[in-house]
């Protein structure tokens, strides 16, 4: 995460608390499948790894989880998230974890040093997204990778029985990052991003995680989570009325027979030339 661009912890969400407990979720409900593709991609116990846009720790937990042997290098912004992350990795194999804050236009951290690297969730909310890929590619070595998890605001969330209302606030939530410098429809570009960036051998591939598999809870977090929605109205893209209305269809949604929810997250990776 990073405080620039269109995130920020103290004015995303009612409370940081809540949107610590988002993020947690958010972190876990899919990591298996993000786990699988980035071992297809290459990742490998024992390699220097470099987290950018780490945010409070959840990802790196998981990253610590799958790669025992690996020294992590986690950039983030954010003060306040890199407390939180040295709080709570302190038990969960943060003695392998070197924090770093830092940009990720501008981390500060030499040249060739990482085998790969990962930004997850971070490249929709920064305003340039190829200089913070080229500043990726400078600090990873000859032959390493760098994979980008993100979304798209067009295939972020399948829910049946349909809800006009959410498709509606996250069209609306799309503008809202737009207009503080992010981009929620991220996903299409990832590819191109890489590519001018000038990286190589690139894929995209998608994983998904659905509420069949995993229940109906960990949605109702994320993305079914209203609260995501009230800046909206902050900055009069939303009313009071479309708020409540949104909250009541949340309710309905969740009482339906047999609510599903599924949501779709790209994965784009790309090397770094080694000539």
């Amino acid at each position: 995460m990073t405080s620039t661009g269109s995130y920020d912890i103290q004015k995303h969400n009612i409370t940081p608390e809540a949107e610590l407990q988002r993020l947690q979720t958010q972190a876990t409900v899919i990591w298996k499948k993000e786990a699988r593709t980035l071992q297809w991609f290459g990742i490998k116990d024992g390699m220097s790894v470099v987290e950018l846009g780490s945010g409070p720790g959840f990802t790196t937990e998981q990253l610590c989880s799958l790669l025992p042997n690996s020294e992590i290098t986690s950039v983030e912004l954010d003060p306040f998230m890199v407390q939180q992350a040295q709080n709570y990795l302190k038990d969960k194999g943060g003695d392998r974890v070197n924090f770093v804050e830092g940009s990720i236009t501008d981390t500060g951290l030499p040249d060739n040093s990482f085998d790969f690297a990962f930004a997850r969730l971070i490249f929709q909310h920064i305003p340039e997204p190829v200089a913070a890929a080229q500043e990726i590619r400078r600090i990873l070595k000859p032959g390493g990778k760098l994979v980008i998890v993100d979304t798209d605001a067009d295939i972020f969330g399948l829910f049946d029985p349909p809800t006009p209302s959410f498709t509606k606030a996250i069209d609306k939530f799309s503008q809202a990052s737009q207009a503080l410098g992010g981009n929620f429809r991220i996903g299409r570009y990832l590819w191109r991003i890489l590519q001018e960036a000038g990286f190589e051998h690139l894929d995209l591939e998608a994983v998904v995680a659905h509420s069949d598999e995993l229940g109906i809870e960990p949605f109702a977090i994320h993305p079914l989570n209203v609260d995501l929605f009230v800046r909206l109205v902050k900055m009069g893209l939303m009313t009071e009325e479309e708020l409540a209305s949104l909250r009541q269809s949340k309710e309905d949604f969740l009482a339906s027979p047999h609510p599903f929810v599924l949501v779709i997250w790209l994965m784009a990776c790309g090397a770094k030339p080694v000539n």
